[in-house]
Protein backbone atom coordinates (compact mmCIF):
# COMPACT_ATOMS: atom_id res chain seq x y z
CA UNK A 1 0.00 0.00 0.00
CA UNK A 2 1.57 3.61 -0.82
CA UNK A 3 2.15 6.02 1.89
CA UNK A 4 0.06 9.22 1.07
CA UNK A 5 0.88 11.63 4.23
CA UNK A 6 3.95 10.11 5.73
CA UNK A 7 6.34 10.44 3.24
CA UNK A 8 6.97 13.64 4.01
CA UNK A 9 9.41 11.91 6.67
CA UNK A 10 11.51 9.67 4.12
CA UNK A 11 11.54 12.87 2.00
CA UNK A 12 13.03 14.82 4.41
CA UNK A 13 15.63 12.19 5.91
CA UNK A 14 16.33 12.07 1.65
CA UNK A 15 17.08 15.98 1.43
CA UNK A 16 19.41 15.11 4.66
CA UNK A 17 21.29 12.25 2.56
CA UNK A 18 21.74 14.15 -0.69
CA UNK A 19 23.34 16.93 1.37
CA UNK A 20 25.64 14.40 3.01
CA UNK A 21 26.16 12.63 0.13
CA UNK A 22 27.34 16.00 -2.01
CA UNK A 23 29.42 16.62 1.30
CA UNK A 24 30.92 13.26 1.00
CA UNK A 25 31.27 13.40 -3.18
CA UNK A 26 33.35 16.96 -2.57
CA UNK A 27 35.53 15.33 0.12
CA UNK A 28 36.05 12.71 -1.83
CA UNK A 29 37.43 14.78 -4.58
CA UNK A 30 39.28 17.06 -2.68
CA UNK A 31 41.23 13.84 -1.80
CA UNK A 32 40.88 12.30 -4.93
CA UNK A 33 -1.25 12.80 -12.91
CA UNK A 34 -2.28 13.69 -9.74
CA UNK A 35 -5.23 12.18 -8.61
CA UNK A 36 -8.21 14.75 -7.73
CA UNK A 37 -11.40 13.20 -7.36
CA UNK A 38 -12.32 10.07 -5.70
CA UNK A 39 -14.75 8.96 -4.12
CA UNK A 40 -13.53 7.41 -1.01
CA UNK A 41 -10.35 7.56 1.37
CA UNK A 42 -10.21 3.51 0.40
CA UNK A 43 -9.48 4.24 -3.15
CA UNK A 44 -7.25 6.97 -2.17
CA UNK A 45 -4.61 4.44 -0.64
CA UNK A 46 -3.95 2.63 -3.61
CA UNK A 47 -2.12 5.86 -5.36
CA UNK A 48 0.12 8.25 -4.83
CA UNK A 49 -1.78 11.47 -5.34
CA UNK A 50 -2.38 13.77 -2.41
CA UNK A 51 -5.60 13.24 -0.71
CA UNK A 52 -8.38 16.24 -0.72
CA UNK A 53 -8.16 18.33 2.80
CA UNK A 54 -12.04 18.41 3.36
CA UNK A 55 -11.40 14.48 3.64
CA UNK A 56 -8.57 14.68 5.92
CA UNK A 57 -10.68 17.24 8.13
CA UNK A 58 -13.57 14.81 7.70
CA UNK A 59 -11.22 11.89 9.63
CA UNK A 60 -9.63 14.22 12.20
CA UNK A 61 -13.33 15.66 13.24
CA UNK A 62 -15.38 13.22 13.23
CA UNK A 63 -14.38 11.04 15.87
CA UNK A 64 -13.66 7.81 13.23
CA UNK A 65 -12.41 5.49 16.68
CA UNK A 66 -16.43 5.51 18.23
CA UNK A 67 -17.77 3.85 15.12
CA UNK A 68 -14.69 1.73 14.62
CA UNK A 69 -14.66 -2.03 16.85
CA UNK A 70 -13.08 -1.88 20.15
CA UNK A 71 -10.16 -4.72 18.61
CA UNK A 72 -9.26 -2.33 16.22
CA UNK A 73 -8.19 0.55 18.59
CA UNK A 74 -7.05 -1.64 21.26
CA UNK A 75 -4.79 -4.22 19.23
CA UNK A 76 -1.81 -2.16 17.54
CA UNK A 77 -0.92 -3.09 14.37
CA UNK A 78 2.44 -5.66 14.16
CA UNK A 79 4.63 -3.10 13.42
CA UNK A 80 4.12 -1.24 17.09
CA UNK A 81 4.18 -4.15 18.66
CA UNK A 82 7.11 -4.49 21.85
CA UNK A 83 7.42 -0.32 20.74
CA UNK A 84 7.85 1.85 23.67
CA UNK A 85 4.10 4.25 23.53
CA UNK A 86 4.34 7.60 23.03
CA UNK A 87 4.62 9.63 26.39
CA UNK A 88 1.18 11.67 27.87
CA UNK A 89 1.63 15.01 26.54
CA UNK A 90 1.75 18.29 28.76
CA UNK A 91 -0.97 20.44 29.95
CA UNK A 92 -0.40 23.68 31.46
CA UNK A 93 -1.46 25.61 34.31
CA UNK A 94 -4.46 27.08 32.21
CA UNK A 95 -5.70 23.94 30.68
CA UNK A 96 -4.45 24.56 27.32
CA UNK A 97 -1.81 22.36 25.27
CA UNK A 98 1.65 22.33 25.97
CA UNK A 99 3.16 22.76 22.91
CA UNK A 100 6.62 19.95 22.17
CA UNK A 101 7.79 17.81 20.59
CA UNK A 102 6.27 14.80 22.78
CA UNK A 103 2.62 15.83 20.04
CA UNK A 104 5.01 14.97 17.04
CA UNK A 105 5.95 11.70 18.62
CA UNK A 106 2.54 10.52 19.41
CA UNK A 107 1.30 11.46 15.73
CA UNK A 108 4.58 9.51 14.27
CA UNK A 109 4.05 6.50 16.35
CA UNK A 110 0.90 5.55 14.81
CA UNK A 111 1.67 7.10 11.12
CA UNK A 112 4.09 5.21 10.66
CA UNK A 113 2.02 2.20 10.58
CA UNK A 114 1.02 3.49 6.97
CA UNK A 115 1.03 0.58 4.67
CA UNK A 116 0.26 -1.77 7.19
CA UNK A 117 -3.47 -0.95 8.35
CA UNK A 118 -5.85 1.90 6.79
CA UNK A 119 -5.67 5.47 7.35
CA UNK A 120 -8.94 5.78 8.35
CA UNK A 121 -7.44 3.09 11.52
CA UNK A 122 -4.71 5.12 12.14
CA UNK A 123 -6.26 8.25 12.70
CA UNK A 124 -8.79 6.56 14.92
CA UNK A 125 -5.89 5.43 17.07
CA UNK A 126 -4.43 9.02 17.45
CA UNK A 127 -8.15 10.04 17.61
CA UNK A 128 -8.43 7.50 20.42
CA UNK A 129 -5.54 8.62 21.90
CA UNK A 130 -5.85 12.24 22.24
CA UNK A 131 -9.49 11.82 23.64
CA UNK A 132 -8.21 9.39 26.44
CA UNK A 133 -5.76 11.88 27.87
CA UNK A 134 -7.09 15.56 27.05
CA UNK A 135 -10.39 17.12 27.73
CA UNK A 136 -12.09 20.61 26.50
CA UNK A 137 -9.65 23.41 25.49
CA UNK A 138 -6.02 21.31 25.14
CA UNK A 139 -8.19 18.28 23.23
CA UNK A 140 -9.60 21.02 20.67
CA UNK A 141 -6.25 22.37 20.20
CA UNK A 142 -4.45 18.95 19.36
CA UNK A 143 -6.82 17.65 17.07
CA UNK A 144 -6.50 21.53 15.29
CA UNK A 145 -2.75 20.47 15.51
CA UNK A 146 -3.33 16.64 14.26
CA UNK A 147 -5.08 18.13 11.39
CA UNK A 148 -3.10 20.70 10.23
CA UNK A 149 0.31 18.49 10.87
CA UNK A 150 -1.86 16.18 8.24
CA UNK A 151 -2.60 18.43 5.81
CA UNK A 152 0.79 19.21 6.05
CA UNK A 153 2.03 15.79 5.33
CA UNK A 154 -0.57 15.61 2.45
CA UNK A 155 0.81 18.72 0.89
CA UNK A 156 4.12 17.36 0.70
CA UNK A 157 3.15 14.75 -1.74
CA UNK A 158 2.89 16.66 -4.66
CA UNK A 159 6.87 18.28 -3.87
CA UNK A 160 7.86 15.02 -3.41
CA UNK A 161 6.17 13.74 -7.04
CA UNK A 162 7.85 17.02 -8.55
CA UNK A 163 10.91 16.42 -6.85
CA UNK A 164 11.24 13.02 -7.95
CA UNK A 165 10.73 13.41 -11.57
CA UNK A 166 13.03 16.56 -11.56
CA UNK A 167 15.73 14.47 -9.38
CA UNK A 168 18.76 12.68 -11.89
CA UNK A 169 19.78 8.75 -11.71
CA UNK A 170 21.81 9.60 -8.99
CA UNK A 171 20.90 12.33 -6.49
CA UNK A 172 19.35 15.76 -7.54
CA UNK A 173 21.27 18.81 -8.09
CA UNK A 174 22.16 20.92 -4.99
CA UNK A 175 20.46 23.72 -6.04
CA UNK A 176 17.30 21.30 -6.96
CA UNK A 177 17.00 20.42 -3.39
CA UNK A 178 17.37 23.67 -2.09
CA UNK A 179 14.75 24.80 -3.96
CA UNK A 180 12.61 21.78 -2.61
CA UNK A 181 13.62 22.27 0.58
CA UNK A 182 12.72 25.83 0.95
CA UNK A 183 9.12 24.93 -0.64
CA UNK A 184 8.84 22.32 1.34
CA UNK A 185 9.87 24.59 4.83
CA UNK A 186 7.16 27.53 2.84
CA UNK A 187 4.41 24.72 2.87
CA UNK A 188 4.17 24.42 6.91
CA UNK A 189 3.23 27.64 7.37
CA UNK A 190 0.06 27.18 5.43
CA UNK A 191 -0.84 24.80 7.93
CA UNK A 192 0.84 25.24 11.09
CA UNK A 193 1.75 27.97 13.62
CA UNK A 194 5.13 29.53 14.63
CA UNK A 195 4.78 28.00 17.94
CA UNK A 196 4.39 24.55 16.57
CA UNK A 197 6.76 24.63 13.62
CA UNK A 198 9.72 25.31 15.99
CA UNK A 199 8.24 22.57 18.57
CA UNK A 200 8.22 19.97 15.72
CA UNK A 201 11.06 20.54 13.15
CA UNK A 202 13.79 23.32 14.89
CA UNK A 203 16.38 20.71 15.58
CA UNK A 204 15.87 19.14 11.96
CA UNK A 205 16.33 22.41 10.55
CA UNK A 206 19.45 23.11 12.43
CA UNK A 207 21.11 19.93 11.22
CA UNK A 208 19.87 20.51 7.30
CA UNK A 209 21.29 24.24 7.67
CA UNK A 210 24.45 23.18 9.29
CA UNK A 211 24.61 19.94 6.54
CA UNK A 212 23.82 22.57 3.52
CA UNK A 213 26.38 24.98 4.54
CA UNK A 214 29.20 22.57 4.56
CA UNK A 215 28.22 21.51 0.86
CA UNK A 216 27.84 25.14 0.10
CA UNK A 217 31.62 25.62 1.22
CA UNK A 218 33.13 22.40 0.38
CA UNK A 219 31.93 23.08 -3.28
CA UNK A 220 33.06 27.19 -3.56
CA UNK A 221 35.87 26.74 -5.96
CA UNK A 222 36.42 30.15 -5.18
CA UNK A 223 38.10 29.36 -1.47
CA UNK A 224 41.79 27.86 -1.35
CA UNK A 225 41.78 24.56 0.71
CA UNK A 226 42.50 26.68 4.11
CA UNK A 227 39.92 28.90 3.50
CA UNK A 228 37.49 25.82 3.28
CA UNK A 229 39.16 25.12 6.80
CA UNK A 230 38.97 27.88 8.24
CA UNK A 231 35.02 28.42 7.16
CA UNK A 232 34.13 24.97 8.49
CA UNK A 233 35.90 25.66 11.48
CA UNK A 234 33.44 29.05 11.88
CA UNK A 235 30.45 27.11 10.66
CA UNK A 236 31.27 25.04 13.77
CA UNK A 237 31.59 27.51 16.04
CA UNK A 238 28.46 29.13 15.32
CA UNK A 239 26.87 25.99 14.97
CA UNK A 240 24.37 23.97 17.94
CA UNK A 241 26.45 22.20 20.57
CA UNK A 242 24.48 18.93 20.41
CA UNK A 243 24.92 19.38 16.80
CA UNK A 244 28.22 19.50 16.34
CA UNK A 245 28.70 16.51 18.98
CA UNK A 246 26.48 14.24 17.24
CA UNK A 247 28.19 15.53 14.00
CA UNK A 248 31.58 14.45 15.23
CA UNK A 249 30.25 11.12 16.27
CA UNK A 250 29.26 10.20 13.12
CA UNK A 251 32.44 10.97 11.61
CA UNK A 252 34.00 8.96 13.85
CA UNK A 253 31.70 5.94 13.12
CA UNK A 254 32.27 6.62 9.36
CA UNK A 255 36.11 6.15 9.85
CA UNK A 256 35.32 2.57 12.05
CA UNK A 257 32.67 1.53 9.51
CA UNK A 258 35.61 2.28 6.64
CA UNK A 259 37.98 0.41 8.61
CA UNK A 260 35.62 -2.34 9.46
CA UNK A 261 34.35 -2.98 5.65
CA UNK A 262 38.27 -2.75 4.83
CA UNK A 263 39.43 -5.67 7.38
CA UNK A 264 36.08 -7.86 5.92
CA UNK A 265 37.45 -7.66 2.90
CA UNK A 266 40.71 -8.50 3.91
CA UNK A 267 39.43 -11.22 5.63
CA UNK A 268 40.05 -10.48 9.12
CA UNK A 269 39.18 -12.62 11.98
CA UNK A 270 36.59 -11.83 14.18
CA UNK A 271 39.01 -11.25 17.08
CA UNK A 272 40.75 -8.43 14.75
CA UNK A 273 37.56 -6.90 14.63
CA UNK A 274 36.71 -6.75 17.83
CA UNK A 275 40.14 -5.35 18.61
CA UNK A 276 39.37 -2.65 15.78
CA UNK A 277 36.37 -1.72 18.09
CA UNK A 278 37.92 -1.73 21.43
CA UNK A 279 40.80 0.54 20.01
CA UNK A 280 37.94 2.95 18.60
CA UNK A 281 35.43 3.05 21.12
CA UNK A 282 35.14 2.09 24.75
CA UNK A 283 34.02 -1.12 25.95
CA UNK A 284 30.98 -0.35 26.07
CA UNK A 285 30.40 0.72 23.33
CA UNK A 286 32.47 -1.80 20.88
CA UNK A 287 29.93 -4.62 22.53
CA UNK A 288 27.26 -2.09 20.84
CA UNK A 289 28.89 -2.21 18.25
CA UNK A 290 29.38 -5.57 17.84
CA UNK A 291 25.39 -6.41 18.15
CA UNK A 292 24.82 -3.73 15.52
CA UNK A 293 27.37 -5.27 13.05
CA UNK A 294 26.00 -8.88 13.36
CA UNK A 295 22.47 -7.25 12.80
CA UNK A 296 24.20 -5.86 9.80
CA UNK A 297 25.27 -8.89 8.33
CA UNK A 298 22.23 -10.57 9.10
CA UNK A 299 20.55 -8.31 7.42
CA UNK A 300 22.65 -7.63 4.11
CA UNK A 301 22.22 -11.77 4.14
CA UNK A 302 18.54 -11.88 4.16
CA UNK A 303 18.36 -9.03 1.14
CA UNK A 304 20.95 -11.39 -0.76
CA UNK A 305 18.77 -14.27 0.10
CA UNK A 306 15.67 -11.97 -1.04
CA UNK A 307 17.42 -10.53 -3.96
CA UNK A 308 17.75 -14.27 -5.48
CA UNK A 309 14.61 -15.56 -5.24
CA UNK A 310 13.12 -12.05 -6.74
CA UNK A 311 15.16 -12.49 -9.70
CA UNK A 312 14.67 -15.96 -10.05
CA UNK A 313 10.43 -14.73 -10.00
CA UNK A 314 10.74 -11.89 -12.51
CA UNK A 315 12.79 -14.42 -15.07
CA UNK A 316 9.46 -16.84 -14.95
CA UNK A 317 6.81 -14.39 -14.93
CA UNK A 318 6.27 -11.64 -18.06
CA UNK A 319 2.85 -10.18 -16.68
CA UNK A 320 3.26 -7.27 -15.06
CA UNK A 321 0.55 -7.52 -12.91
CA UNK A 322 1.12 -11.15 -11.76
CA UNK A 323 4.84 -10.12 -11.07
CA UNK A 324 3.95 -7.36 -8.75
CA UNK A 325 1.06 -9.81 -6.65
CA UNK A 326 3.99 -11.96 -6.38
CA UNK A 327 6.42 -9.91 -5.11
CA UNK A 328 4.52 -8.52 -2.79
CA UNK A 329 3.90 -11.46 -1.46
CA UNK A 330 7.80 -12.41 -1.56
CA UNK A 331 8.14 -9.29 0.64
CA UNK A 332 5.60 -10.37 3.25
CA UNK A 333 7.45 -14.00 3.48
CA UNK A 334 10.72 -12.61 3.83
CA UNK A 335 10.52 -9.40 5.89
CA UNK A 336 8.05 -7.56 8.45
CA UNK A 337 5.90 -4.58 7.91
CA UNK A 338 9.20 -2.04 8.53
CA UNK A 339 11.14 -4.00 6.86
CA UNK A 340 8.87 -4.12 3.69
CA UNK A 341 9.09 -0.48 3.96
CA UNK A 342 12.87 -0.46 3.36
CA UNK A 343 13.17 -3.17 1.61
CA UNK A 344 10.70 -1.30 -0.83
CA UNK A 345 13.38 1.87 -1.12
CA UNK A 346 15.88 -0.16 -0.95
CA UNK A 347 14.37 -2.03 -4.72
CA UNK A 348 13.64 1.43 -5.71
CA UNK A 349 17.11 2.82 -5.51
CA UNK A 350 18.65 -0.40 -6.23
CA UNK A 351 17.09 -2.35 -9.01
CA UNK A 352 15.60 -0.10 -12.08
CA UNK A 353 11.89 -2.36 -12.25
CA UNK A 354 10.76 -1.69 -8.62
Amino acid sequence: MNQHIVNVSIFLIFLGVCAATLNNRFTADANESQQTQASTITELRNSNAPIEAQAISQLVFSHPESTMPDEYIQHLPTSLLNTPLPQRLDINEDGSLRINKKILHLFEFYLSAIGEEPLERIIARINHNLTEQLTAQALTEALDILDGYLQYRNAITAIKQEHNQMASDDYASFEHIIISRNELIATRWRFLSEEVIAAFFEQEDQYEHYMFSLVEIRRNHNLSDEQKSDAISALNTQSPDWLIKQQNTANKLNVYRQKYNDMVQQGASGNELNMLREQEFNAQAADRLSALDTKREQWQQRIKEYRIELATLVSIEPDNQAQQELIKALRNQHFNAQEIRRIRALDSRDLASY
